[in-house]
C-alpha cells in the first residue's frame, strides 16, 4: 500500500509541474501578443496623425495633399515621440498618397509591425514575429 500512494505522490507532483510550465509558456505567448497589440495600436495613432496632417492646408502645418512632407522629420511634424518604453517607431517609407509606418518591440527584438497608409486610409497591417520589420 505504502508503495501505491507513493507513486501516486510522484505522478501528481509530475502533473503539477507539467500545469505550471504549461501555464508560464502560454503567459508569455500572452505576452508577446500584448506586445503586438500594443504596436498596432500606436501604428495606428500614428496612421490617424499622419491623415490627419495630410489633410490640413500648408499655411496651418499641413501637407496640403500630399505625405510626401513626412519622408524627414515625419514624427517630429506629426507631434508625435519615434520612441516610447517598449517600442521604437519610423515612417519607413513616403509617397505623395502613401505612408508606411513600422514599429518595434524593445522588449522582444523579433516582434515587429508594418502599416500601410494608402490615400486617406488604411490599406494592411502586418505582424512579424520573426525580426524581419526592424526600426534602426
Amino acid at each position: 500500500m505504502g508503495q501505491q500512494q507513493l507513486l501516486l505522490l510522484v505522478m501528481g507532483i509530475i502533473v503539477a509541474a507539467v500545469a505550471v510550465l504549461v501555464g508560464i509558456t502560454a503567459f508569455f505567448e500572452k505576452m508577446k501578443q500584448f506586445e503586438a497589440d500594443n504596436l498596432i495600436s500606436r501604428n495606428l495613432e500614428i496612421a490617424t496623425s499622419a491623415v490627419y496632417w495630410k489633410t490640413k492646408k500648408d499655411p496651418f502645418a499641413g501637407g496640403n495633399a500630399s505625405y510626401a512632407g513626412l519622408g524627414t522629420d515625419g514624427l517630429p511634424r506629426l507631434h508625435m515621440e519615434a520612441e516610447t518604453h517598449h517600442a521604437k517607431y519610423e515612417i519607413t517609407s513616403v509617397t505623395a498618397s502613401a505612408v508606411v509606418i513600422t514599429g518595434n518591440s524593445t522588449r522582444y527584438p523579433d516582434i515587429g509591425v508594418r502599416t500601410w497608409l494608402q490615400d486617406y486610409s488604411i490599406d494592411s497591417t502586418d505582424i512579424n514575429y520573426t525580426g524581419a520589420y526592424t526600426v534602426e
